[in-house]
């Protein structure tokens, strides 16, 4: 994969109604295209599920009721335009299973806690902090990502040019690094 899983933009990308600030900072001053902007639970799953190439990861928000709701609704009242369809891109399209953005938030974490999760949860673990982070096995698994999303501090700081550091921290701050294997 060209960028990892949980890239600053990713993350942004989730919460551009609770700090509209950062993503117009990473933007350049505006907010991204309406239909790009996260705008429907369905459209970012059926994107997840079909686009090989978009690998984000749900974020604390859609677990945790204790940190709110308030990236699932614009309460700021933000200009975010009009999709091409004509929609427009305001509080987040939720399933029609969830009653309001709380109770979406509330069944997250009911689900993430049943069985089936837990006993999935080491496979999850194996592809972010494990045996199928790096190497091989990751391979196998269709875990890649770009080179430069292994690469540590050390490996940085051994790089021959201020340039070639600068160029590399950059990739790591905009696309994401592959975190320390933890597990073997």
């Amino acid at each position: 994969y060209g960028t990892h899983y949980s890239a600053p933009g990713y993350v942004l990308y989730y919460l551009v109604r609770c700090m509209p600030e950062h993503m117009l900072c990473l933007q350049n001053g505006k907010f991204d295209a309406p239909d790009r902007l996260f705008h429907s639970i369905q459209q970012t799953y059926t994107s997840a599920l079909l686009n090989h190439a978009d690998v984000k990861e749900l974020i604390p928000e859609f677990y945790d009721p204790s940190i709110g709701n308030d990236f699932l609704i614009n309460i700021r009242n933000l200009q975010l335009g009009n999709t091409q369809t004509g929609i427009r891109v305001h509080d987040v399209q939720l399933p029609a299973w969830a009653k309001s953005s709380k109770d979406f938030v509330k069944k997250n974490r009911k689900a993430l806690e049943t069985k089936f999760c837990t006993e999935r949860l080491p496979k999850w673990i194996d592809l972010i902090f494990g045996s199928k982070s790096r190497g091989d096995e990751a391979k196998e698994a269709s875990n890649l990502f770009h080179k430069t999303a292994y690469l540590g501090p050390d490996d940085i700081e051994a790089m021959n040019s201020e340039y070639e550091r600068s160029q590399a921290r950059l990739q790591a701050m905009e696309f994401g690094c592959v975190p320390d294997k933890l597990f073997r």
